[in-house]
């Protein structure tokens, strides 16, 4: 009985008919080419033209002045970190720009289309315009933090042997509102160094180039929002780590989306999981998407190709233009299968960027000190006062530096109020919390304040806790605890990070979320709210996901590194209380050392059912699990 209720029709899972898009349109990713960032005068923002000499006039040579901007954003100097500012201008490199460092930089571009670095033509020995790994090639190791690369447009120019960006991010990492152009290899390359992620790339364009974004090996990658036009061979190439994708536009390429494994190396497979696509001018005798391995697909949208998508064999391909959803597997389930969640999805509120430096509030000018050992928690207090009092914007923190003890220190409540609605670090903002350290969002705020760049990196997280009824808390770039304890939204977006939703109703749209720790209650925690995760890695021992009272939660896109589990250790990788959970695209590995004994434990009612090693027993490769 318990096989007929999980051996759910692979046909019911292919349905297809018309879908309301989802997707933005290309022309509203293009206008992300057009928001304009801009800085305070302050020692904590190096700007490349006033400050090092760039000219930004696309005939200098300023490969010098850019290095050393990223070696100076990076703290290589072991001082400080610092943001590092590009002015519109086209920069003329003749070399690799490299990040050295194990944490940052932190990068900015005036605007995306109007800061360009441009690799001159037919140059010998670049394998990449920016890499950001100090090596071409294995082997490395997975501590390469904080790569924060946004607005700008990286041009390859001619060269067709040459990656645009060459991209190395371990468990923090984004890519961020970055075009990437011209004749050459790969566009981003997140498999150059055999270990990549977690990381994010987001609001990304890619033209030309053979392949458009290459993702593969380890620990994940989340693409959101990425649009890739004329390339030569293929859009998005998985193979050997899990990629959760969001909203992917491809023209003009003959294969979209090629999930692959390496070799014959079943286990090491690529697991995608895409909610959101539009795949047009392809090739007409081929599919849209091409798996050889662990697929699950909703919402698809295509034009032009023989099938939507082809499988692993006859009876797993996708023929109709329109799939609804799709996978490459039958389900796991404990109970009868409940309906597809389908929860509303949310994009990241519009926060413009503050552009009058007038408006910006330091709060090391307010007796914040980091390294020092002493409360910070009225220096924080009293910058967000007086900047709120001004009504000013945004609030600030100059990068730290050197070893420890380098943080702030956060022990009782911050409350976020008035006019503030940007909370941010210029370079490592690391915080560690006390018993009560917090930073509050309420109904006295602004209706969305952002954090970003706040990270405790090895420490006490710092809470990020959202009380308000209606206001909107979004995280950004932030290694922290994410709480919800009102009824206000939450976006999480390239957090190494806790989140517990407290309240039924609230909601929690996660992308790129990566918990790591042991825990006997839950690394993520959802009491009765919703909760949308695209991308998710976790790290460790207990239980990683807990959906309890009413809790709808879904995840795409799932890597799960757990390494030496007892043989007695029965805490569940998820856990399911009276609620939903749906995992779209899991992969589970653990080297040389068992995994979890119990991947899911579900109880209904008076009713407890787990799904363990008896059937699910060693590396594990899911495209669906769903209650």
């Amino acid at each position: 009985m318990r096989k007929n209720r999980i051996n759910i029709s692979l046909r019911l899972l292919m349905i297809t008919f018309p879908l309301i898009a989802t997707a933005l349109s290309a022309n509203a990713q293009e206008d992300k080419g057009l928001q304009r960032i801009v800085f305070p005068k302050d020692a904590t923002v190096i700007d490349v033209k006033a400050e090092l000499g760039a000219k930004g006039d696309g005939v200098t040579d300023d490969t010098a002045a850019l290095q050393k901007g990223i070696d100076l954003s990076s703290g290589i100097d072991a001082r400080t970190t610092r943001a590092l500012y590009l002015p519109n201008g086209v920069y003329r490199v003749t070399g690799t720009l490299v990040v050295k460092a194990p944490l940052g930089p932190w990068m900015y571009g005036e605007s995306r289309d109007g800061v360009i670095i441009r690799l001159d033509n037919r140059v010998k020995g670049v394998n990449s315009v920016l890499r950001t790994h100090p090596r071409e090639a294995p082997p490395t190791s997975a501590d390469w933090f904080m790569r924060n690369l946004r607005n700008f447009t990286i041009d390859v120019g001619d060269n067709p042997d040459t990656d645009g960006i060459r991209y190395c991010a371990t468990n923090s990492g984004i890519l961020k509102n970055v075009r990437v152009i011209g004749k050459g290899k790969i566009g981003v390359n997140a498999g150059f160094i055999g270990q990549s992620g977690p990381n994010l790339i987001q609001d990304v364009v890619v033209e030309g180039f053979e392949t458009g974004v290459n993702a593969a090996w380890i620990w994940g990658t989340t693409l959101s929002r990425v649009t890739i036009r004329n390339c030569r061979k293929q859009g998005v190439y998985v193979n050997a780590t899990p990629v959760a994708i969001e909203d992917l536009t491809v023209e003009n390429t003959p294969l979209p989306v090629f999930c692959d494994y390496p070799n014959d190396w079943t286990w090491w497979g690529g697991v995608t999981a895409i909610v959101g696509g539009k795949f047009s001018g392809g090739d007409p005798n081929g599919p849209a998407i091409k798996n050889r391995s662990v697929l699950y697909a909703r919402n698809i949208t295509t034009r032009g190709f023989k099938m939507a998508i082809e499988g692993v064999s006859a009876d797993r391909n996708a023929l109709q233009p329109v799939v609804a959803e799709y996978a490459s597997q039958n389900p796991r389930a404990l109970f009868e299968s409940k309906k597809p969640l389908n929860l509303p999805i949310k994009r990241e509120p519009a926060l413009a960027w503050e552009t009058n430096p007038s408006k910006w509030v330091c709060v090391n000018d307010y007796g914040a000190i980091p390294g020092d050992n002493q409360d910070d928690t009225q220096a924080f207090q009293k910058a967000i006062d007086a900047a709120a009092a001004a009504k000013k914007t945004v609030v600030y923190m100059r990068g730290i530096g050197g070893g420890d003890p380098n943080w702030f220190d956060i022990n009782g409540e911050v409350r976020v109020h008035g006019s503030v609605r940007f909370v941010v670090a210029l370079g490592f903002g690391r915080i560690l919390a006390g018993n009560n350290g917090k930073f509050i969002v309420d109904d006295s705020s602004s209706p969305v304040v952002k954090f970003q760049n706040i990270d405790s990196f090895g420490g006490p997280p710092v809470v990020l806790e959202n009380r308000s009824l209606k206001n909107t808390m979004a995280v950004e770039s932030c290694g922290v605890k994410i709480v919800g304890d009102g009824g206000g939204d939450i976006f999480a977006t390239d957090c190494p990070s806790g989140a517990e939703l407290r309240k039924p109703g609230q909601k929690l749209w996660a992308r790129h979320l990566n918990s790591e720790g042991n825990s006997d209650t839950g690394l993520v925690v959802n009491n009765g709210g919703d909760l949308w995760v695209m991308g998710a890695k976790f790290e460790g021992k207990g239980i990683r996901y807990a959906t309890r009272n009413g809790g709808r939660t879904e995840i795409f896109g799932v890597f799960n590194y757990g390494p030496g589990i007892a043989k007695d250790d029965l805490r569940p990788m998820f856990d399911i209380v009276d609620a939903s959970l749906g995992v779209y695209g899991l992969r589970e590995i653990a080297f040389d050392v068992p995994t979890y004994n119990i991947k899911v434990r579900e109880k209904r009612g008076s009713e407890t059912r787990t799904l363990g090693v008896d059937k699910e027993g060693g590396w594990i490769g899911w495209a669906l699990f769903r209650n």
